[in-house]
């Protein structure tokens, strides 16, 4: 088993109450890790390091800032089998979805490294022969960010490398249960020069560490990755202080088939969307939304595919799907199917817990699809986060970009067809941050993430990633001799 301290100012550190708590695995029991159980002092002390780190930091150069990132990015590259295994065990996901998510985190830290060249700025020359105008972007100072359970690596490059080359220190919270890639990373990065203080990272309960984070007065901001309500929470007492908030919350995305799709990749790209980390994702497609002419045909062969998928345990190479995270989020899973059902709709494939064997030892569910599924039923309106997906039919694109938005989230939407202008219309009437067309859950490092409505505020990922951690100054020059507006006196 693995035991980790706390990290702060570059040092592993033993939390102040000594208590720690046991991740173990959701998939076949196994204790997996310690993880210390930081208290409020232990925030201080990361916050107080990262105080002080965070003029040097800020004004060290952006080629050394990019130097350190490129060569955090090669250290992680190195160590991409542990870090995979880590993510895979303590999240209960596939290994090739461990292995996928710490690549795209390392691209991530690549590109960042490259914007730490490109900060920023502009002379305004145009305000006449004896004025000067510049614009500047500051870093915004200690940046506190607060992740989830469900990606401990992506949610925290999405964040993480963008501050640091913005000029920003940072204090990290990750989950108290999948903890362990965020403090392996913290040791590389001291590996690779970063000084002492600029990374720090305090586990322990959201409740503890996560209220005194947000409460600190010198925490300039705060990024969370979450749920909506805790957001919701967040963003109120940030607004209190004033201060700064990124929120990226969840969502209830919409995939829409059209007729004249691709069908084949259509139905790759719903299975895709429906059980990636068994569906613990805020963008997951969890409604599917048919056009009605192939609605039968289409349903029928997606529960042949589904049927198909092997859930198996994290480190099994050929695993399509994994374990639910906890006991207690399973069970929530298999309510919302269950009030599904009563609600009136259908389960076309899956729809309960998986027994027998290894499947005994963790918290597995079948992947599941509910058929007819209705806009007044309860799964089409609240996350459920897990490997669920519901089909609503539709005949028209009106009606399939009216079903769509009928959420109050807005992170994600998909859609699949061939017709180019279908396409650019429909993406500009989909209220979300994030439109797929012809895949899903796909993308970039340059194009930014975060979403409409009540799934959140910000964005991450792209140059706006950049400049979310950055405060805009401007400064003007009067140049020459000063005219007097005063009268001269004697």
């Amino acid at each position: 088993m693995r035991c980790y301290n706390l990290w702060i100012n570059g040092k592993d550190v033993p939390a102040i109450g000594g208590k720690a708590a046991i991740r173990k695995s959701p998939a076949h029991g196994a204790d997996l890790a310690s993880f210390a159980l930081g208290t409020a002092g232990d925030l201080n002390a990361a916050v107080a390091a990262a105080k002080s780190a965070e003029g040097a930091w800020a004004n060290s150069g952006c080629i050394e800032r990019a130097a350190l990132l490129t060569k955090l990015a090669d250290l992680m590259e190195a160590k991409l089998d542990q870090l995979a295994e880590i993510e895979a065990e303590e999240v209960g996901k596939p290994i090739k979805d461990g292995y996928g998510e710490l690549s795209h985190s390392i691209n991530l830290t690549r590109y960042a490294a490259a914007l730490a060249w490109e900060i920023p700025g502009r002379a305004q020359t145009h305000h006449g022969t004896s004025a000067l105008g510049i614009v500047s972007y500051e870093p915004i100072g200690v940046v506190g960010m607060i992740t989830p359970w469900n990606f401990p690596a992506v949610t925290l490059f999405q964040k993480l490398p963008y501050a640091l080359a913005a000029g920003c220190t940072v204090v990290v919270k990750p989950s108290e249960m999948t903890a362990g890639t965020t403090l392996e990373i913290a040791r590389l990065a001291k590996a690779a020069g970063f000084p002492d203080g600029v990374i720090n990272v305090v586990t322990g309960k959201g409740s503890v560490v996560g209220n005194a984070m947000v409460e600190h007065p010198d925490v300039n901001m705060i990024s969370f990755t979450g749920s909506t309500p805790v957001g919701q929470q967040i963003g109120e007492k940030c607004a209190r202080q004033v201060k700064r908030a990124g929120l990226e919350l969840g969502g209830k995305a919409a995939n829409i088939v059209f007729a004249d799709a691709d069908l084949d990749d259509a139905l790759d790209g719903v299975v895709l969307g429906t059980i990636l980390n068994q569906g613990e994702e805020c963008v997951a497609g969890t409604r599917l939304l048919v056009e009605k002419s192939i609605a039968e045909d289409f349903s029928a062969k997606l529960a042949e595919r589904m049927s198909m998928l092997r859930v198996g345990l994290p480190l099994d190479k050929e695993s399509d799907m994994g374990a639910m995270i906890h006991e207690d989020h399973m069970n929530s899973v298999l309510d919302h199917i269950e009030t599904a059902k009563k609600e009136g709709a259908t389960i076309l494939c899956g729809g309960g817990r998986l027994t027998g064997g290894d499947y005994d030892k963790g918290y597995f569910i079948a992947p599941t699809i509910l058929g007819n599924v209705t806009p007044k039923m309860t799964y089409f309106r609240e996350e459920v986060f897990g490997p669920v997906i519901s089909i609503t039919t539709f005949e028209t694109v009106d009606e399939a970009v009216a079903l769509a938005n009928d959420t109050e989230y807005g992170l994600g939407n998909g859609m699949w067809t061939k017709d180019i202008d279908k396409a650019h219309q429909v993406s500009k009437r989909l209220k979300s941050g994030t439109v797929w067309v012809n895949t899903f859950l796909d993308g970039a490092p340059q194009m930014p993430f975060g979403g409409y409505k009540r799934s959140g505020l910000g964005r991450e990922n792209g140059k706006e990633g950049l400049t979310e951690f950055m405060q805009v100054k401007s400064t003007f020059f009067r140049l020459g001799k000063r005219s007097k507006s005063l009268p001269h006196t004697a």
